[in-house]
């Protein structure tokens, strides 16, 4: 190539690269000046609905305790003597009335016994009746100077004796006849029997458990509540409770005894919810949630829980300030859960105006108004309110 073409291939390409430059800087200026004639984003738009503000409210708050079902009455039948098991009538799981016959024990040897103390008696009575005789006797005697008076005191300390003997005798046998009626035993409640603990054949010693028996009519949950909560509770207080395994029900309780002390180690106290029983749904030793609806002292400012959200850990709710969007991080107290609200301690103030449901894609600083007159309380979290316009 020669000198004179290289110089026109150079002066050709700088030609091209300046129109290019130039064509791109035409088409920055372009699109700079499209996007300010570009309109602004119109505002978001709330209606009055849909703005709250603090108010101030007495919650109730509630207190969730676990606890276990137990039987307000229930027994556990021991046997009052060392003898033989000769028969057992009852069974796990059968209804049993008071007074009725659960087990008997072997009596050969206390019918034995009784034979005997029995002749015993029958004894002492003989002898009573002819010291009683020769008392008699003596006190004639004496009278007529026949015999002294120590010979007389002599046959007196004699009968005295003889009935006291008597008497010891007739302890004897009421205590076998009493040994005898022991060994039929009885349930001392109605209720089911939840436990047989022998077996015929078997040699229980005295004080051996025989049967236990649960009476299922009422029952009641034993929980533990919190010392600085126990403050909060009192006798007749409502209770809603849940039961493990029977999920989807609730069943009515009330308060009926709180412990006067604590239990040693936990620094809690055992609080009693009686709780009824239809159609012996419920049983013994199941486990249990108790909901307690314990009211404050004073009123507190509050705002729907639908109001409050949650990001990354931290309760915020939205306001409205300026004609801006502005997010707050708010501390929560305490929960009323059926009225749905909650409790603000601190981060608004009560003219602040805080979006009262859950809107998708808010952004701090975003412009937003309110189409309508002045706020109201919004209904409870789930309701079908306007939402915001883009």
């Amino acid at each position: 190539m020669t000198k004179k073409s290289r110089v026109g291939l150079i002066i050709g390409l700088v030609t091209v690269l300046a129109a290019g430059t130039g064509f791109a800087v035409k088409s920055n200026a372009d699109r700079r000046a499209a996007a300010q004639k570009k309109p602004d984003r119109p505002p978001l738009e709330f209606t009055a609905r849909d703005i709250v503000q603090l108010t101030p409210r007495l919650l109730a708050s509630e207190l969730v305790l676990p606890g276990s079902v137990q039987a307000v009455s229930q027994a556990t039948v021991r046997s009052k003597l060392s003898a033989e098991v000769k028969r057992v009538r009852v069974r796990e799981g059968e209804r049993v009335a008071a007074g009725r016959v659960i087990v008997e024990l072997d009596t050969a040897q206390l019918k034995v016994q009784l034979a005997e103390r029995t002749a015993m008696l029958e004894s002492a009575k003989a002898q009573l009746a002819q010291t009683e005789r020769t008392r008699q006797t003596n006190a004639q005697l004496v009278k007529q100077n026949f015999i002294s008076q120590n010979a007389f005191d002599t046959a007196d300390s004699a009968h005295r004796a003889q009935a006291a003997a008597v008497a010891a005798a007739q302890a004897q046998l009421a205590q076998t006849m009493l040994l005898l009626d022991d060994a039929v035993v009885r349930a001392p409640i109605a209720g089911i029997i939840a436990k047989r603990y022998v077996q015929p054949g078997e040699k229980v010693p005295f004080d051996a458990p025989l049967a236990a028996i649960v009476d299922l009519s009422q029952l009641e949950v034993q929980t533990q509540a919190p010392v600085s909560d126990v403050a909060l509770l009192e006798r007749g207080t409502k209770a809603d409770v849940e039961i493990e395994g029977l999920s989807g029900r609730m069943f009515a309780g009330r308060v009926d005894r709180i412990n006067p002390s604590t239990e040693p180690g936990t620094r809690t106290i055992n609080v009693y919810v009686t709780l009824a029983n239809e159609n012996s749904l419920l049983k013994s030793g199941m486990f249990a949630r108790v909901r307690l609806q314990v009211r404050q002292d004073g009123q507190v400012p509050s705002l729907p829980m639908a109001a409050v959200q949650s990001d990354a850990g931290q309760s915020v709710v939205w306001t409205i300030a300026d004609g801006k969007l502005v997010k707050r991080a708010v501390t929560l107290g305490r929960r009323d859960e059926r009225a749905q609200l909650v409790e603000v301690v601190s981060g608004l103030a009560p003219e602040d105006q805080v979006i009262a449901t859950k809107f998708d894609n808010l952004r701090d600083g975003l412009a937003a108004r309110i189409v309508s007159g002045s706020t109201v309380d919004a209904p409870v979290a789930g309701r079908d309110g306007v939402r915001a316009t883009n």
